[in-house]
C-alpha cells in the first residue's frame, strides 16, 4: 500500500499498542506513518475498504481488536455513507468494546447525495452523514479528532491515560 523502499517500510510499521484500522488502505498507511512519526507503534493495520459491503466491516474489526491483548486503544478512519462507524459507536454502548476508540471521519465538505472518494461512500436520506457519526461516537465517549493531524496526539494522551505508553 505504501510503495518505495522497504527501510521506509520497517520505520513506519513497527509493534506497539494500538490497533488501526480505515476504510481507506492509503489512510491506513497514512495514519501508520503519522503515529510511528509520534513514536506509537501498532498491533495490525486493518483497511476494510469504502464500498458499502465489505467482507469485514469496522465493527467486525473493532471487536477483533476488543479480543486482541496487545491491542491497548484503537485508531479508526471513517467516511460519509453506510453506518459501520454508528454500529461500532452501538458496540462501545452496548459495553462491547471498552477499549479507548480514537475516531477521525473525513467528508467534511461533502453534500447530502455526492460521492466521496469510493462507491460506498454515499449520504442518502440522511443516514451516513459525517455530522451524525461525528455526534454518535463522541456520545458513546469515543475521542473524536476534527482534524486528521491530530490523530497522533490525541492518541499518545490516551496511551498515557490508561499506561500503556
Amino acid at each position: 500500500m505504501i510503495g518505495g523502499r522497504a527501510a521506509s517500510a520497517q520505520a513506519w510499521f513497527f509493534p506497539g499498542p494500538v490497533g488501526i484500522c480505515s476504510r481507506s488502505g492509503g489512510i491506513t498507511s497514512s495514519m501508520t506513518y503519522y503515529l510511528a512519526q509520534a513514536g506509537i507503534g501498532a498491533t495490525t493495520l486493518v483497511a476494510v475498504g469504502g464500498d458499502a459491503i465489505v467482507g469485514l466491516p469496522l465493527p467486525g474489526v473493532v471487536r477483533l481488536f476488543q479480543d486482541d491483548p496487545e491491542t491497548k486503544a484503537i485508531v479508526m478512519f471513517g467516511e460519509i455513507g453506510t453506518s459501520q462507524e454508528e454500529q461500532v459507536a452501538d458496540l462501545i454502548e452496548q459495553g462491547q468494546v471498552t477499549k479507548p476508540l480514537v475516531a477521525y471521519i473525513g467528508g467534511k465538505g461533502a453534500k447530502g447525495g455526492t460521492r466521496f472518494s469510493h462507491a460506498g461512500a454515499i449520504i442518502e436520506g440522511g443516514r451516513g452523514t459525517r455530522e451524525g457519526k461525528v455526534a454518535r461516537l463522541k456520545e458513546v465517549g469515543a475521542h473524536v479528532v476534527e482534524n486528521f493531524g491530530d490523530i497522533p496526539a490525541v492518541t499518545k494522551q490516551v496511551l498515557q491515560e490508561i499506561g500503556a505508553l
